[in-house]
């Protein structure tokens, strides 16, 4: 994302309901993900960043307070993915 963001305890929480993993793994899990080398596309919509990883996954990102803060992490297949970057390509452009 080549910024600094914020990992809420809710983020977190909601994460680790949805695959039972220990709290400092699924923070480790979110940064490996987001590494530059694995970032397939960004796209910025207002104060979102939408961030799409090479293993179908989109973070969803809000500008607050100065700071990225990470909403929501969505997981697709690689079709539904592809569609996904489309469709927010097209808000991003109005």
């Amino acid at each position: 994302m080549f910024e600094k963001f914020v990992i809420t305890d809710h983020m977190v929480k909601r994460y680790h309901q949805r695959t039972n993993v220990a709290e400092g793994e699924i923070i480790e899990r979110i940064k490996k993900d987001l590494h530059f080398t694995k970032i397939k596309q960004i796209v910025n919509i207002g104060n979102f960043r939408h961030v799409f990883t090479l293993h179908s996954k989109e973070f969803i990102f809000v500008r607050s307070g100065g700071k990225w803060v990470l909403k929501t992490i969505i997981k697709r297949t690689r079709e539904e993915n592809i569609l996904a970057i489309n469709k927010r390509k097209k808000q991003a452009n109005g």
